[in-house]
């Protein structure tokens, strides 16, 4: 899946930005960081990484470093595109690789998205696009079986808090 959201030129070695966890609600943390111009909350057994993956702004995770397991932010375009102007494209260019690719549109709290669910049996990958800020963003879901109902609902619950006001 690090193929959706690379597409906006840029090389992919943004310069490193600090990551601040502060308190939320009494189980929640919530991520702020200088990379992305928004916050959100996040179930606070999962961990704010600091060295995100390349081409990942932000990411919170079950195990740092695993590759699935977390919720991750990519920037996808560095203008703010409507759903149908990539998710056809998506689908088309994951149906061959993977089991499963569907997509769909979708209100999330504040947030109308686009989204992307690819099942490939060891894992589900599912990203919500969304704009703000003047460009396109992606937070991808991704787990294994054993955890995809943990995921899940970690991933509701960043998209349901994403606050474009809070980050500064």
């Amino acid at each position: 899946m690090a193929g959706c959201g690379s597409d906006d030129g840029g090389d992919g070695n943004e310069e490193q930005g600090a990551v601040e966890t502060t308190p939320a609600a009494s189980d929640r943390a919530r991520l702020k960081s200088d990379r992305i111009p928004f916050t959100f909350e996040y179930p606070d057994d999962l961990t704010a990484e600091k060295n995100p993956p390349r081409g990942t702004l932000a990411r919170v995770s079950v195990k740092p470093g695993a590759r699935l397991n977390a919720i991750q932010v990519r920037r996808t375009a560095q203008r703010e595109l409507a759903p149908e102007r990539y998710l056809d494209e998506f689908k088309r260019d994951l149906e061959d690789s993977a089991e499963s690719v569907a997509t769909r549109e979708e209100r999330i709290g504040d947030l109308d998205t686009g989204v992307l669910v690819v099942e490939d049996g060891d894992f589900t990958s599912t990203s919500y696009f969304f704009t703000g800020a003047g460009r396109t963003w992606q937070v991808e879901c991704i787990a294994d079986p054993e955890r995809e109902r943990q995921i899940e609902t970690a991933c509701r619950t960043a998209l349901e808090s994403v606050d474009f006001r809070q980050v500064n």
